[in-house]
């Protein structure tokens, strides 16, 4: 039984998607934690309320790094149970290669699943392809750490609306 936990519960780690934070997991952590289950929530690099800011980013490395370090905390033989949304299936992915000797199992929620066989970049460029509209988002281009350039996207308020919370109350999407 892991610490934190009550008989029979376990460590799950939620990493949230694209444009959002740990908070996005609101709804879910007081239900894990009632059935016994420690809950930890990840502001992944310039997500939710983590202080970088998307210009000093240079690579998806950079963005994963609060999960990496958190994961180089865990005690030897503590093992979790990481859960990915959207683009946080990424960052699991990479957790998993980096860590295999700490994770119980990995839960992709609607999120990206790369392997060997299907890079991530394939996953990216299909996304796109039947993503029939970015409608008000943005794909923003500048200068990051080390003159690299960096792009990122910026949903807007419209796509976030229609596409991200469309099945959602407004309350959820107001937040």
């Amino acid at each position: 039984m892991e610490k934190g936990c009550r008989e029979g519960g376990r460590h799950l780690v939620l990493v949230h998607g694209a444009c959002h934070g740990g908070w996005c997991w609101y709804k879910v952590v007081p239900a894990l934690k009632a059935a016994g289950h420690k809950v930890t929530t990840l502001d992944m690099a310039a997500s939710g309320i983590h202080p970088k800011q998307v210009h000093e980013l240079s690579s998806i490395t950079d963005y994963v790094e609060p999960l990496m370090q958190f994961m180089g905390t865990l005690e030897e033989d503590e093992r979790v149970i990481l859960v990915g949304h959207s683009l946080g299936g990424l960052c699991i992915s990479m957790a998993m290669e980096m860590f295999p000797h700490k994770i119980a199992a990995a839960v992709f929620v609607a999120a990206f699943m790369p392997s060997p066989h299907l890079p991530f970049i394939t996953i990216l460029h299909e996304y796109y392809r039947r993503l029939d509209s970015n409608m008000d988002s943005k794909i923003v281009h500048d200068e990051g750490p080390n003159n690299h350039s960096n792009g990122y996207l910026l949903f807007g308020p419209e796509f976030l609306a229609s596409k991200l919370y469309h099945l959602s109350p407004v309350e959820v999407y107001e937040i």
